[in-house]
């Protein structure tokens, strides 16, 4: 196997967003890197320019730089073990299985997107709430998730894989979700949802995950609300 990078760079915003479910496999695979978090006042004049596709996250791994979150999960899952397993499963057909799971999160994304151009508080979140309201094409999506995780049977999104970066993405994305960051959708947005709560409550309570956002120097070193 290749020797493992000497020097790992992760750039983002000080938030969770994107880059959290990174930061959790990084972490969970005790692989160490700088975690550069850019302050959205500089990200325009600063920053913007010097990525690939003027976005983050960028990870830089010895001098060369990734670009799009899931590439960039999909690296580290390869990089990072956790209990003798890879974070990203080495078989062919098992690793379609999580990119599958990973690429259907993007469905959900796309029809939450146009929110975030609206600028009329009230139409915003009523549009949210409407998705996500029974019969609504958020909670079909979700509903997706769920059933996903009742039919593997073990607690994660692909049986076979175990723990992987797959789980991780839905963790930290369904976290944003019922965080109050994306206005309109409450805390207990997913309480009907029983399987994606204890998925939540599963990866919530690794010790390795408790222990890093309970350090909150590690875990929200900018103090963001």
């Amino acid at each position: 196997s290749p020797p493992a990078p000497k020097t790992i760079t992760l750039k983002y915003f000080p938030i969770a967003g994107r880059a959290e479910p990174i930061r959790l496999a990084l972490m969970l695979g005790n692989v160490k890197y700088f975690d550069q978090r850019i302050p959205g006042q500089d990200w325009t004049e600063k920053w913007k320019a010097s990525t690939p596709y003027g976005q983050v996250p960028t990870l830089n791994v010895d001098g060369k730089t990734i670009a799009q979150s899931k590439a960039i999960l999909r690296y580290v899952g390869k990089l990072c073990k956790y209990h003798g397993y890879s974070l990203y499963p080495k078989d062919p057909l098992v690793a379609a299985k999580v990119d599958e799971l990973m690429d259907a999160f993007d469905d959900l994304w796309i029809l939450l997107a146009p929110t975030f151009l609206m600028t009329d508080p009230r139409e915003k979140e009523s549009y949210r709430q409407n998705l996500f309201a029974p019969g609504g094409a958020g909670s079909a999506k979700v509903s997706i998730f769920e059933r996903t995780l009742a039919e593997g049977g073990t607690g994660y999104v692909v049986p076979q894989a175990g723990l992987s970066v797959a789980d991780l993405l839905y963790f930290c994305f369904f976290n944003v979700l019922r965080s109050g960051f994306v206005e309109g959708l409450p805390r207990d947005l997913l309480k009907d949802y029983p399987q994606l709560m204890k998925h939540k409550e599963r990866i919530a309570n690794l010790s390795e995950v408790k222990a890093y956002y309970t350090d909150s120097k590690r875990s929200n070193p900018n103090g963001v609300p």
